[in-house]
């Protein structure tokens, strides 16, 4: 069987153990947010008994509370994910176990583990954020993980040189950081793209915030309590008036009853998709806009686009109902261009039967008195347009309110929303308003995506979250097709002009729960413009680094090398490697190079020209045992002094003495050469 190298069983540096600590403690901040609350008493436990064990109070653990703890932590884990695989417990598990480690850290051996499991749950973290602030927190994390490091290489000889050594240890982890950045920054350019570790498909026990495939009255209310980021819009030209931001993402046209509630989703009749380039794609003119949209990842295919909505880009496609989609999951965040002409008449040739049959679909015997109110304001009007109008009427003139906290229906939901509650969400207006359009006969269809937006006024892009969810309707019409219709316009006007922020009622709390959202302070100047600086700055962050694929990396080496750009790029790579090599051995190995002199090394140089003068300097052939003696029998009054010098000299160049001992050395070699200086001028001559 093999031996172990001696620097893998060397002892650990009991120095090394606060930069250890330190590092595991900035690895799991940012991701005790996404794992089970347990973990952080964990934590607590361990290190605290791995520092009592450190100052002597506690022993180390035996073999039995080793697999106790273990098996007690493997037990929490499972119970905790509900023996389910998942992101959220991978990360647990790999955490737990890391943690544990620490307990049993006796060789340097153990320490490399703890610490090469660390860099990696960083890397994990990076699953869940991606933002600026994350990518500079973790240049931090990787300084504390490279001081641990060096620690681990350092040897504490005295309780005074604690100070010193944790000092050493972080100036050369920044020295190294500070090497290595160029470094990076090359590879990043010129290094072929490759999809990042966030892009994999890696099963979160954590449902993805945003619209469902099914929509039932109150639902999307459930958004409202969100200020995660949906998407970021940027207009090539000047946007449209922000009241016509509808950013379409579904189209509900099945209408069923579940559990005494209405629920609408999706019937597929529109599965058939357009892929570009075959798709339809307006002509650049007035009232058509090109923008740029970047979406957060969300687990589906659908994506979003104002009316009139076609695909630019390839893995994009259109479906007939005024959607676009991809071709993929969106696993991880994706920039597309759309382009849009929100004016257009769509389907205002008519309906194909099954398209119609479709838009018309009811269950029968439900919600009756909304069926009678329908019956009524068909009768009492000749045209579909003016059953709209006076459908729409209907909730000005029975003060409907806008509220996120309606009172919850279940049977006949609709009827209770009409007649008795008249107080709820979009989604209660845009439900009820299509339930009533479809019993008089008239084609229509619930459409769910985000209304409004935020615009920073220093980088001028659109940002969508949660919060602005919304669902109004389509009805069609004979001779102009689908008309976007919105009821909760009617009821409250301010909701799509200013934004849910601005348009609650009072009694209703804007993002409850979420306290420490600086979206909610923005109340206050300051918060606010430091809230929006920082949407700019991971704007551009978003823009210039995390969407850096093959596609843009490819066009800016075109446009630097012209054709065969990647090959030349790659040469190029190479060649920047050979020249820092080059550069670097050049530097090391230049015979003229001033080495730096320790103040050790300026003692020795001044003791051997005080004793030149008596002819007893050391000569370069003479090693130090050699030079001792000499001195030793020169000076026998003070041989045991340079006996001991010179096997403290020999310790610092040749054993494993510690940077701490320096000034102590320096001191002592001052000392003696005063001294053997002064014993040879008393002798007789």
């Amino acid at each position: 069987m093999a031996s172990r190298s001696p620097a893998l069983t060397k002892d650990f540096p009991r120095s090394a153990l606060v930069w250890l600590l330190v590092s595991i403690t900035s690895v799991m901040i940012p991701l005790q947010m996404h794992i089970p609350l347990w973990t952080s008493l964990v934590f607590i436990l361990v290190v605290a008994w791995r520092w009592l064990m450190h100052l002597g109070r506690l022993p180390f653990p035996t073999t039995m509370i080793k697999i106790i703890v273990v098996t007690l932590g493997i037990s929490a884990v499972i119970i905790s994910t509900k023996g389910r695989f998942h992101l959220e417990g991978a990360t647990t598990f790999i955490l737990v176990a890391s943690l544990l480690k620490v307990l049993e850290i006796k060789t340097q051996r153990d320490g490399y583990i703890v610490i090469f499991l660390s860099f990696f749950l960083l890397g994990v973290s990076f699953l869940y954020d991606q933002g600026i602030l994350a990518a500079l927190y973790s240049l931090i994390v990787v300084w504390l993980l490279i001081s641990a490091l060096v620690g681990l290489h350092q040897t504490l000889h005295r309780e005074n040189e604690y100070k010193q050594l944790f000092s050493a240890a972080g100036k050369t982890s920044v020295q190294v950081l500070a090497l290595s950045l160029p470094i990076m920054l090359v590879l990043f350019i010129l290094f072929p793209r490759l999809g990042p570790l966030w892009s994999l498909n890696l099963q979160s026990s954590k449902a993805k915030t945003g619209l469902s495939e099914e929509m039932s009255p109150g639902d999307i209310a459930e958004l409202s309590k969100s200020d995660e980021l949906v998407f970021r819009v940027t207009f090539d030209k000047q946007p449209p008036a922000a009241d016509t931001w509808y950013w379409r993402g579904l189209v509900l046209d099945r209408f069923k009853i579940k559990n005494g509630r209405a629920v609408w989703s999706s019937s597929g009749v529109f599965d058939q998709i357009d892929w570009y380039p075959q798709s339809w794609q307006p002509e650049m003119q007035e009232g058509v806009y090109d923008y740029r949209i970047t979406q957060e990842a969300s687990d589906h295919k659908w994506l979003f686009g104002l009316r009139g909505v076609a695909a630019m880009e390839s893995g994009i496609g259109m479906k007939e109902n005024d959607l676009i989609t991809s071709n993929k999951k969106l696993y991880q965040r994706k920039e597309y261009r759309v382009r849009s002409q929100p004016t257009i008449a769509i389907a205002d040739q008519g309906l194909r039967p099954f398209v119609r049959n479709q838009s018309l679909q009811l269950v029968d015997s439900s919600n009756p008195k909304s069926r009678l109110l329908a019956q009524q304001i068909m009768l009492e009007n000749t045209s579909d347009q003016a059953r709209v109008d006076s459908a729409l009427n209907y909730y000005q003139a029975n003060n409907f309110v806008y509220t996120l906290k309606p009172i919850p229906m279940q049977e006949n939901d609709i009827d209770s929303f009409l007649f008795d509650n008249r107080a709820g969400f979009c989604a209660h207006f845009s439900s009820s308003f299509v339930f009533m359009m479809r019993s008089m006969n008239i084609p229509a269809r619930v459409v769910s995506g985000y209304q409004g937006g935020e615009i920073n006024p220093e980088s001028g892009h659109i940002t969508v979250r949660q919060y602005d969810a919304h669902a109004w309707a389509e009805v069609w019409l004979e001779g102009k097709g689908w008309v976007s219709v919105d009821p909760t316009a009617e009821v409250a006007p301010q909701r799509i002009r200013l934004g849910l922020r601005d348009s609650l009622p009072d009694g209703d709390e804007f993002l409850p729960g979420n306290n420490f959202s600086l979206i909610k302070l923005s109340n206050f100047q300051l918060l606010n413009d430091l809230r929006l600086r920082l949407d700019e700055l991971n704007y551009l962050w978003h823009q210039s680094v995390l969407n850096f694929n093959k596609d843009k990396q490819g066009s800016m080496l075109k446009d630097w090398f012209g054709r065969e750009a990647l090959k030349k790029s790659l040469y190029w790579l190479a060649g920047l490697f050979c020249a820092f090599l080059l550069l670097v051995s050049a530097i090391l190995l230049w015979p003229g190079r001033k080495k730096k002199r320790t103040q050790i090394e300026k003692s020795l140089d001044s003791l051997n020209n005080k004793l030149s003068r008596y002819g007893l300097n050391r000569k370069e052939h003479e090693g130090l045992n050699d030079y001792s003696q000499r001195l030793q029998a020169n000076f026998p009054h003070e041989a045991a002094s340079i006996q001991r010098l010179f096997d403290q000299l020999q310790q610092h160049y040749y054993g494993d003495q510690g940077v701490g001992d320096e000034p102590n050395l320096t001191k002592f070699i001052k000392q003696m050469s005063k001294r053997l200086t002064k014993d040879r001028s008393n002798r007789p001559q």
